[in-house]
């Protein structure tokens, strides 16, 4: 063997466990600091980087999401020299640089082992902040969670939380693992009835019936109850919340149907590549007139503000990413669904956050929010990686007759 050789796979060696470490920092930081999660994925995407084009030990693994993700990503070009302020446009084009996440997670789990550590470090940081959540709350018990980031963003991050937890505990196999995702979901269901964001409520009941349906349907009946206690363990500083949350007259419920009033009448003036991934503020002004009293930066919905953003093109592009998405996720599961614990669980922790994802972007520009839109990618990404570590154990072991790979479902 020659030195060059030697060289390139001890430095393999040495890319993969920075990878590893890289990506146990990134699931363990989510919830937590931005800027360590960005400085530990961008090592880890460096490094895969380096397998792929100087030790040449890997190559790209397509994993059947590459038509969507570049269609929205084309969309998005397409609306840039059409744009109200092209150079923030370009700007914000720096978002999509988070794709990167889930492919990165999708193609370095390499082995179930490494996807469970994954698993347990993100579940147990979700339920640390949580539990941080909760405290910070008893020491000024008349504000909404938001201790480490606003409660809309909290509110995404426990819906997240409790979802997977709720997911694993329902397929967990051993007692040992049933308590610590009882005890994950306890608190990060607390924590999301104490961020009082309505939004994040009905997107974790969506995903429930998600996790419920598929698994266990008998238990669907257990929903209301769940419901239940969203409203009556909501502490009476809170409370005043709940009791409007289907009223359209309320403040923080008006306001909303003003802000997609707006937006409705910006996209009727710019319907096909919309006026550009801008902040909405300076347009938003223009539409309401002189008498303004807030302005807003996005339309707190997902639809609205990619419709008023990157036109009709954009918001089919990102219709048919999440849903794309969500049966890539269906066709996971549906592979390890005779698994037991987490290879089947993960799967459908997936298919619940993609689909509590996109109800409660309803209510919110989470699509926006880094924090959110990193979580949903690692959680997905992970999903389909045990996808693909399970078709090649089958291939290895001769038993591909009920199995196909990730990339052709």
């Amino acid at each position: 063997m020659s030195p060059k050789i030697q060289i390139k796979r001890q430095t393999d060696r040495v890319l993969e466990r920075i990878i590893h470490g890289s990506l146990f920092v990134f699931a363990a930081a989510m919830p937590f600091s931005i800027a360590l999660t960005q400085i530990a994925i961008g090592c880890a995407i460096i490094c895969w980087f380096g397998r792929l084009f100087y030790t040449r030990s890997q190559k790209f693994r397509p994993i059947g999401m590459e038509i969507p993700f570049l269609l929205f990503i084309a969309a998005a070009l397409l609306s840039l020299p059409f744009s109200s302020n092209i150079a923030q446009s370009a700007i914000f084009f720096k978002r999509h640089l988070l794709v990167l996440v889930f492919y990165v997670v999708a193609q370095q789990t390499g082995s179930d082992r490494l996807a469970k550590k994954l698993v347990w470090i993100f579940i147990a940081a979700l339920a640390l902040y949580s539990l941080l959540g909760i405290l910070s709350f008893l020491q000024n018990p008349e504000l909404r969670v938001r201790h480490i980031q606003n409660s809309m963003t909290a509110g995404g991050l426990t819906m997240i939380g409790s979802l997977t937890a709720l997911a694993l505990l329902i397929t967990a196999s051993d007692r040992k693992s049933r308590f610590f995702f009882a005890l994950a979901f306890a608190l990060n269901a607390i924590c999301l009835i104490l961020t009082s964001t309505r939004g994040s409520w009905l997107g974790f009941i969506v995903g429930a019936v998600v996790v419920i349906y598929s698994t266990n349907r008998k238990l669907l009946l257990v929903l209301p109850v769940l419901a239940a206690l969203l409203i009556l363990l909501q502490p009476e500083s809170l409370a005043h919340r709940t009791r409007h949350m289907f009223d359209p007259t309320w403040r923080t419920n008006a306001k909303r149907i003003s802000w997609w009033k707006t937006g409705w009448e910006i996209y009727k003036d710019h319907p096909i590549v919309g006026i550009g991934d801008v902040s909405t503020q300076r347009m938003y002004e223009y539409y309401t007139g002189p008498d303004i009293q807030e302005s807003v930066g996005h339309f707190h919905n997902n639809y609205v503000h990619i419709a008023v953003t990157l036109g009709t093109v954009g918001l089919v592009a990102f219709l048919n990413l999440i849903g794309f998405l969500y049966y890539r996720l269906l066709g996971a599961y549906r592979r390890l669904a005779t698994k037991t614990g987490i290879l089947s669980g993960w799967p459908l922790a997936g298919m619940a956050v993609c689909f509590a994802f996109a109800v409660n972007g309803l209510f919110e520009w989470n699509f926006g929010d880094q924090e959110i839109v990193t979580a949903l990618y690692f959680v997905c990404a992970l999903a389909l990686a045990l996808s693909t570590i399970a078709y090649e154990t089958d291939a290895d072991h001769g038993t591909l007759e009920h199995h196909y790979p990730a990339s052709r479902s």
